[in-house]
């Protein structure tokens, strides 16, 4: 008896109609900010930030910066961490098209342990929501000893 390998055209039909679906998703989402409309478009420097050991009741600062590359003014709503140990700071004006700003933040290193800490951009930019993630470790106040 001989078998069929004959694969249904449903089936191939169905299987092109999700590639381009996939395809049409992917291209959207990879479109430069000048494709993006009439929008302001967020641009971050990084969206993530380690910053490594860091001695207790020592320096937990750092910053990075917030383009608008759309081309409409972009208004930076809110910025809240994910806890209370990590304080953030940014300018309250709106950003017009190619401007930059910097999000400062300063991370409280008087408890000991590594850290994972989100930051997240509230904005009326094509994104919405941004997210920034900051890890790192505070050193133990007192050293450890090997017995």
């Amino acid at each position: 008896m001989k078998k069929n390998n004959k694969v249904p055209a449903f089936f191939l039909s169905w299987i092109l109609v999700w590639v381009l679906v996939l395809f049409n998703l992917n291209a959207e989402g990879m479109a430069p900010p000048e494709a993006t409309g009439n929008q302001a478009y967020a641009i971050l420097s990084s969206d993530s930030l380690d910053l490594g050991l860091l001695q207790a009741g020592g320096n937990g600062m750092g910053s990075f910066t917030l383009t608008n590359g759309g081309n409409r003014s972009m208004v930076v709503a809110r910025v809240r961490s994910s806890c209370g140990l990590l304080i953030t700071s940014w300018p309250r004006e709106a950003l017009k098209p190619g401007e930059q700003a910097t999000i400062s933040f300063r991370y409280d290193t008087s408890r000991p342990g590594p850290f994972r800490r989100n930051i997240v951009i509230h904005t009326n930019a094509r994104q919405g929501t941004l997210v920034v993630k900051i890890t790192g470790e505070v050193a133990s106040l007192t050293p450890k000893t090997s017995d």
